[in-house]
């Protein structure tokens, strides 16, 4: 009796929030497509774990923000990548995707490629050379063996490089379906009030440096405008530590705080929103929402990032890809309770400018949006591929 081969194995490594979020949808897609037996394992966080991709190693230390934290994070992050790759070692995958995380997924890289040559190194969200480092185009040609690009203006930056590039898109502009906020109008809403959304990050270095800013600015818009209604939905990994915080500030308690789950209802529900500038940018654009966008880090950190680092004009991928600023942008010391609450007041005074802004971020939106279908199937289909 002739044996079959064993099922292909693939191993899912995600360092932070989003990045679990795009490996849960990417082993979504495959096990849907592929129709053969095929192990994976991973680490990652709670997305993945529902898919019964459960991570050995707790990869919550590894959201850290800026330069200085990243340098006092390092010991941990040693250990995280050693801890990683021994999960790899043992589980001898065909394939490893490594998702977004520049320095860790990085360290991991290089690791696996010492210990298991033979291992086919994805990387899944390339670095943003275009903004910054344009020097790490070559690292990550030297690293893997293919990279999943999510913006169509990045592939020619590897490519020269010699790096086999895929354009998959981004899924937080893939084609967007509204959800049902009818619950959530009955309940929050019932007189019909204008509703300003607030996203304070994902991590909890962005909740240490924005949360002041963004309540500053949100208190001086419920004074000039105190009908408004403001909620905030709560990425999981920073919950908990928000509604701590709200139990001592009486600010946050005039906020309804909802869970990550609602998010997607928030949008539908919104009429302006304010937002770390990020990934929840792009959905809320891709939902019509107008907004004003914030960033903000340590001191040391955010002079560093300024003179040194990032180079381009803009934060935001719409305002770069139009190369003009349609969504305002407050960045590291412009990023004030009152600057933020200035913009979103002209927003919210006067409906031609979120007209305008919209209609802007639409066409941009157009230009950048995959062709090829469901990203995360385009994603999963490249994988399988090169799987073989």
């Amino acid at each position: 009796m002739m044996r079959s081969d064993p099922p292909p194995r693939l191993f899912v490594i995600a360092g932070e929030p989003s990045g679990d979020q795009l490996g849960a949808r990417l082993i979504e897609a495959i096990r849907d497509i592929q129709l053969e037996p095929i192990e994976i394992a991973g680490v990652g966080g709670p997305k993945m774990a529902k898919l019964d991709v459960k991570s050995p190693i707790d990869i919550r230390p590894l959201s850290v923000l800026g330069l200085v934290d990243g340098l006092r994070a390092y010991p941990n992050v040693r250990k995280l990548v050693a801890a990683t790759v021994a999960q790899v070692v043992s589980f001898k995958p065909d394939l490893v995707v490594l998702i977004d995380s520049w320095g860790f997924t990085l360290r991991v890289a290089r690791q696996i490629r010492k210990m298991l040559p033979d291992t086919i190194l994805v990387k899944y969200v390339g670095p943003q050379v275009f903004a910054t480092r344009p020097g790490r185009a070559k690292v990550t040609a030297q690293t893997y063996d293919h990279l999943l690009t999510i913006h169509s203006f990045e592939s020619k930056y590897f490519e020269a490089e010699g790096l086999g590039t895929t354009f998959v898109g981004n899924p937080a502009i893939s084609k967007y379906h509204p959800a049902d906020d009818q619950a959530f109008q009955q309940k929050y809403n019932p007189d019909g009030r204008t509703v300003v959304s607030v996203f304070f990050g994902s991590r909890p270095s962005e909740i240490k440096f924005l949360m002041e800013p963004f309540l500053s600015a949100i208190g001086k818009i419920k004074a000039n405008h105190p009908d408004v209604v403001v909620v905030a939905p709560l990425s999981d990994n920073i919950a908990t530590m928000v509604r701590s915080m709200a139990a001592q500030d009486r600010r946050l308690q005039d906020i309804v705080l909802l869970d990550e789950v609602e998010k997607s209802v928030v949008f539908v529900a919104s009429d302006l929103a304010l937002a770390c500038s990020g990934t929840v940018t792009l959905e809320l654009t891709n939902a019509g929402v107008p907004m004003v966008i914030g960033y903000r880090l340590s001191p040391v950190s955010g002079y560093l990032m300024e003179k040194f680092v990032f180079k381009a004009p803009f934060a935001n991928l719409i305002n770069l890809a139009a190369s003009q600023e349609i969504i305002p942008e407050f960045l590291s010391s412009r990023c004030t309770g009152p600057a933020l609450a200035e913009a979103l007041n002209l927003l919210l005074q006067d409906p031609k400018c979120r007209g305008q802004q919209q209609k802007l971020t639409q066409k941009i939106l157009a230009k950048m949006r995959s062709t090829d279908g469901n990203v995360s199937q385009v994603a999963a289909k490249k994988v399988l591929g090169l799987l073989g």
